[in-house]
């Protein structure tokens, strides 16, 4: 049988996993400049590019940020564009 604290012990170690797990794989819900840079592991020559498209999804009236559902939406759109010029989908399995 497994004790009550070795019980405890998998449980807070299962939660600490799962914490740990949505803060490394998940994403703000409006990003700055530069997440969005991490986010797509491109550099700062191909983010301005992408910033002067005017189909890429960018709202200036509060400073400069995107949204991120907007984002994926746009690079399910413009996968071949992401592909050729990002290294988003080189991400590693886990």
């Amino acid at each position: 049988m497994v004790s009550l604290q070795l019980k405890a012990l998998i449980q807070k170690a299962y939660e600490q996993g799962v914490e740990d797990g949505r803060s490394k794989f998940s994403a703000p819900t409006i990003m700055t400049r530069t997440e969005a840079m991490e986010f797509l592991k491109c550099g700062a020559t191909t983010m301005a590019e992408l910033m002067r498209r005017p189909d890429f999804p960018v709202i200036r009236e509060f400073g400069v940020r995107i949204p991120t559902h907007l984002l994926m939406k746009w690079i399910e759109k413009h996968t071949n564009w992401v592909e050729q010029n990002t290294k988003y989908f080189d991400k590693e399995a886990i």
